[in-house]
């Protein structure tokens, strides 16, 4: 209950802003529910081979930790977004017929 609005507010402040939930974590192998593991929520990013990766975010000072935080990558299929921004970036690239990629290429798109 009540995580749209922020989310559309966010969007409604400048239309390039796009906007990823935090993500809970399911335990892969006993399916238990971890519901904010770590205080500060996780934002992506990638290394030099652009494998995707998770680390802790940083609050800037003044901020509270519900606050939007900057993420250099996202999850590519969980984000809110202007519908039509989104495909004046090109919306998905449909030759990528792979799991995982559309992480780094939505991410470059944003930034360029």
């Amino acid at each position: 209950v009540g995580w749209l609005e922020p989310l559309l507010s966010t969007i409604g402040k400048d239309r390039r802003n796009v906007v990823t939930p935090v993500i809970d974590v399911i335990d892969d192998k006993t399916l238990e529910y971890y519901n904010g593991i770590s205080p500060i929520p996780s934002v992506g990013t990638f290394d030099w081979t652009l494998d995707f990766n998770w680390k802790e975010g940083v609050v800037r000072p003044g901020d509270a930790v519900t606050d939007p935080i900057d993420s250099p990558t996202m999850a590519g299929g969980l984000f809110a977004i202007e519908k039509d921004y989104f495909y004046e970036l090109g919306s998905y690239d449909p030759l990528m017929d792979g799991w995982g990629g559309e992480n780094i290429e939505m991410s470059f798109r944003i930034w360029m």
